[in-house]
């Protein structure tokens, strides 16, 4: 038991080469800065200004990169953990359902169209709300 942790500690000291992995864990909190109002730009000026990265990032770079992690994202791929604190501010509560769509037939439409309409009440109604404003 001891052998199997031994070389689980030895793969997990190999350091990441990729920039795509080295910036992987970090896109969600990326995203929350993004959503907070803080520029790719300014994101990008200060992970270049980090010596943890080894290496300089691109504007263009980190775009693709933040544009792979979106559509990871979309489709149901790999989740990171947020901290919890971060993880309430990043899925607000989801807006009520809307209404399901109200289902219109053919008889509907006739009824509808066959409909005699008294445009002169409508405009006796127009006319006493005009003058109820007015005064």
């Amino acid at each position: 038991m001891g052998t199997t942790d031994d070389l689980r500690a030895v793969i997990e000291a190999i350091p990441t080469r990729t920039l795509a992995a080295k910036l992987r864990p970090l896109m969600p909190a990326i995203e929350l800065r993004l959503q907070s109002g803080v520029h790719l730009r300014e994101i990008g000026d200060a992970l270049n200004q980090s010596a943890a990265l080894d290496t300089n990032v691109k504007l263009a770079t980190l775009k693709n990169y933040l544009q792979r992690y979106r559509s990871r994202q979309r489709a149901g791929g790999r989740q990171h953990v947020l901290p919890a604190s971060e993880a309430a501010r990043a899925h607000p509560p989801a807006p009520p359902a809307a209404a399901p769509p109200i289902a219109v037939t053919p008889s509907m439409l006739r009824e509808l169209r066959n409909k005699k309409i008294d445009l002169e009440s409508y405009m006796q109604i127009g006319r006493s709300m005009a003058k109820k404003k007015g005064t």
